[in-house]
């Protein structure tokens, strides 16, 4: 009877994985992007948030790229400058800041081993919103900082398929 119970318990959850793998279930940050040969070695400048730069590194790392240190050695160059991230009150009722929004935009330009620019700067962005709960101060620090994070690879994402895209 207990074994009857197990089998069916592993049944189920073989049968869980199968339906979440069939519908686009992805873990966070599990993002993996076949790069084409353009970007087989990267030179990386960066100009703005060194955040998103060392996310980025590691990202096309993890994609098949090799980051080096020169130009001369490189089959494509990406050049980051990043706006930062504004922060404005969207929400006010009396004198308290009920919701906030993030809008953080990131700027960058590929060029290939030559040194021609393949398309005219491309910029990404991405906001989010929170609540702001005057009640809770330090926790909504952990959350702006966590939801700070998160924008963070949502853009690292976002420049890996433009990459991808800016190649074919």
């Amino acid at each position: 009877m207990l074994q009857r119970k197990e089998s069916r318990l592993q049944l189920l959850v073989l049968l869980s994985f199968i339906f979440m793998s069939g519908c686009g279930f992805q873990l966070r940050g599990a993002t993996d992007i076949d790069l084409p040969a353009l970007y087989e070695k990267v030179y990386l400048v960066n100009k703005g948030d060194s955040g998103i730069a060392q996310q980025l590194k590691v990202a096309l790392e993890r994609a098949g790229s090799k980051i080096v240190n020169s130009t001369g050695s490189a089959t494509s160059v990406i050049t980051l400058s990043s706006k930062g991230v504004e922060r404005r009150a969207l929400n006010i009722a009396g004198r308290e800041i009920k919701e906030y929004e993030l809008n953080m935009e990131v700027a960058f330009v590929v060029q290939d081993h030559s040194g021609e620019q393949l398309s005219d700067a491309q910029t990404v962005s991405v906001i989010r919103t929170y609540q702001n709960d005057q009640n809770n101060v330090l926790g909504k620090d952990n959350e702006e900082n966590t939801i700070r994070k998160e924008m963070n690879e949502s853009v690292v994402t976002q420049i890996l398929y433009r990459l991808k895209a800016l190649a074919q």
